[in-house]
């Protein structure tokens, strides 16, 4: 949607107007404007895409319209009338204020009806993917957002004016915060103590890590697989007989190089998490972080030109199509008994390939508590587990995955729910987590990095596994003496 910059209107008399705007731009905004140049009364009208009527509320960023789009203004079948919406804040701290306002009201009279104890300089209010702040707040209505009936939910945060200017909810690996930092950001806001440790970004990056325990493992073991490989060249070029000592010696030297090798992806994790000094949680490796801390990813906008239709995407697309089409005419019929077993297989594939699952939890208040299970485990295995670390431990909670909103099973297996290799899934209930797990909460780059030592871990300990039985098989083909006698 970066490449809208107009939509053409086609009014009622025949006439064609020309509307700029925007991503954020409501398809009511795109209505007024129209029927305020020609005299016509908005409430009266919708606008038509083809044979759809386009909800006026919602944005051109998901309205699917392109560049120079044709609409059309269609009366209305019923004529809308302005009513009042209820409004809810959901604050930093978890707490959801609400109340009912007219859509004409700015977004900073909501603020001071709602939460007047709010400072408005740092307050961000987030709806849609769509920061409002500052002066924004001032001139910013409900009715611009798109909220002229029914509820809607706001989120508010605070952050400083560098931080304004990045997009919420996305954690990266970039400039670490401080201990102090966060401690100050934590008691102001959310009055939360938070303890963290000082480090470089050289030590948080896996590929760095990786790319520098590399260079240093090249000078040593290269030499020692080339002095190897000079030995079999020589043994190679001599018509002798080849001394079978010396050459098992020399397969368990190529044995050795090889598990030094595959060892190097768990070792790697296993320093970084000694240089930061991570302390666990429970015997799932359970971390706790604050998502509102993490920093976020800069937004990236594409040139029109990324948005314009060439002749070769166009013959990929219809090529895609084609194939598609010909998958669904082809394909044969399926009994439920077939559905089932070919459900069983993608299952087993994935415990095969899965020895162990991820799980985010993240809760209203922003904290993730982030904890490994595996793949067969039910749902109600996590629901204990986080149990133990609630301030009211007989308190009833549910758990969920959106969007769409799914209620998670309690019987049901991870892999049943769609959980395997990880997954993020939403606390509801009325107690929170104890003031000594909070007092625990670490950086979220670490529980990235934690996340994918433990993918790692298992693929370097899957793929020692595959060798070794490879290389033993090997030693027992070469071990059988042949025709000759060797």
């Amino acid at each position: 949607m970066a490449a809208n910059k107009s939509v053409i209107v086609l009014t009622p008399d025949g006439r064609r107007q020309n509307v700029q705007v925007t991503p954020n731009t409501t398809i009511l905004q795109v209505l007024e404007e129209v029927c305020q140049k020609h005299g016509y009364n908005a409430n009266d009208y919708d606008i038509k895409h083809f044979n759809k009527i386009l909800d006026v509320n919602s944005i051109l960023r998901f309205t699917g319209l392109s560049n120079n789009a044709r609409v059309e203004m269609v009366p209305c079948k019923k004529p809308r009338n302005t009513s009042k919406v209820t409004v809810g804040i959901l604050l930093e701290n978890g707490e959801r204020l609400m109340s009912d306002f007219l859509p004409d009201v700015t977004l900073a009279q909501v603020l001071t009806t709602i939460c007047p104890s709010e400072d408005r300089k740092t307050a961000v209010i987030i709806y849609m993917h769509r920061e409002v702040h500052g002066q924004a707040l001032e001139e910013m209505t409900l009715k611009s957002l798109g909220l002229t009936s029914g509820k809607a939910m706001l989120r508010m945060i605070h952050r400083d004016l560098v931080q304004l200017k990045t997009q919420a909810h996305v954690s990266t690996t970039l400039i670490p915060k401080s201990s102090k930092h966060i401690d100050d950001d934590c008691t102001k806001h959310n009055k939360q103590r938070i303890s963290s440790t000082s480090y470089e970004d050289k030590a948080l990056d896996p590929i760095a890590l990786l790319k520098e325990e590399r260079n240093k493992m090249r000078s040593q073991d290269f030499k020692h697989i080339e002095n190897i490989r000079t030995k079999e060249e020589k043994k190679s070029d001599s018509n002798t007989d080849r001394d079978n000592a010396t050459n098992t010696y020399d397969r368990q030297e190529l044995s050795k190089y090889n598990d030094m090798k595959d060892k190097f992806n768990t070792n790697l994790y296993s320093n970084a998490e000694e240089e930061i000094n991570i302390e666990f949680l429970g015997e799932r490796n359970a971390l706790v972080f604050d998502q509102a801390v993490a920093q976020a990813l800069p937004k990236i906008e594409l040139p029109d030109s990324f948005f314009d239709l060439t002749v070769e995407d166009a013959k990929i697309l219809l090529r895609d199509a084609k194939r598609r089409r010909e998958e669904l005419e082809e394909a044969p019929l399926l009994t439920e008994a077939q559905r089932q077993l070919e459900q069983d297989k993608r299952i087993l594939e994935q415990l095969n390939k899965y020895r162990r699952t991820v799980i985010r939890i993240q809760f209203p208040d922003q904290l993730v508590f982030q904890a490994c299970f595996k793949p067969i485990e039910s749902v109600q295995v996590i629901k204990d587990f986080i149990r133990n670390y609630l301030c009211d431990t007989s308190c009833d909670f549910t758990l969920y995955t959106a969007p769409p909103k799914h209620i998670l099973n309690p019987e049901a297996r991870l892999i049943d729910e769609n959980l395997v290799p990880c997954a993020i899934i939403y606390y509801s209930g009325t107690s929170s987590l104890k003031s000594s797990v909070k007092e625990k909460l670490i950086d979220p780059r670490i529980a990235n990095i934690q996340a994918i030592k433990s993918r790692m871990t298992l693929i370097s300990e899957e793929k020692i596994k595959t060798d070794k039985e490879q290389s033993k098989a090997i030693k027992d083909i070469t071990a059988v003496p042949g025709p000759s006698g060797y």
